[in-house]
């Protein structure tokens, strides 16, 4: 059986499927899943997100590592979300993790050059 990823959660808000990629950076589901409660509530979508202290979001997401880079890749990001894209590779912080997981949750298309472990596990699981 393949763990639940984190991603199908947020299948109807991506801009949380996001944040969630970016807080996944260097760690693994059981870090980032018990402080994702907390985070939403301070910051349910990206306009609040915005109006929040770096130093607020570095503390409540410590437990994932890296907590001030990812920071300030979760605000600047909110702010292209805000401001526009056309391609989740266009945000601040998504790489191609991130990328990969829009196409395979959002646009339900599966690349052809996913990399990542626990994608390709979810994806060999719908075959």
């Amino acid at each position: 059986m393949v763990e639940r990823l984190i991603q199908e959660d947020y299948l109807d808000n991506p801009w949380r499927m996001m944040v969630s990629c970016i807080l996944l950076n260097q760690t693994s589901n059981k870090q980032v899943r018990p402080i994702l409660d907390d985070f939403f509530k301070l910051a349910p979508d990206p306009k609040s997100c915005i109006s929040l202290p770096e130093s607020k979001i570095a503390s409540v997401i410590r437990k994932t590592g890296f907590q001030n880079v990812k920071a300030r890749r979760i605000i600047k990001m909110s702010e292209k979300w805000l401001s526009g894209f056309k391609e989740p590779s266009e945000l601040p912080g998504i790489g191609k993790y991130g990328s990969d997981s829009w196409s395979i949750f959002i646009d339900r298309r599966i690349p052809p050059d996913v990399s990542d472990k626990k994608l390709i596990l979810y994806i060999n699981s719908l075959i």
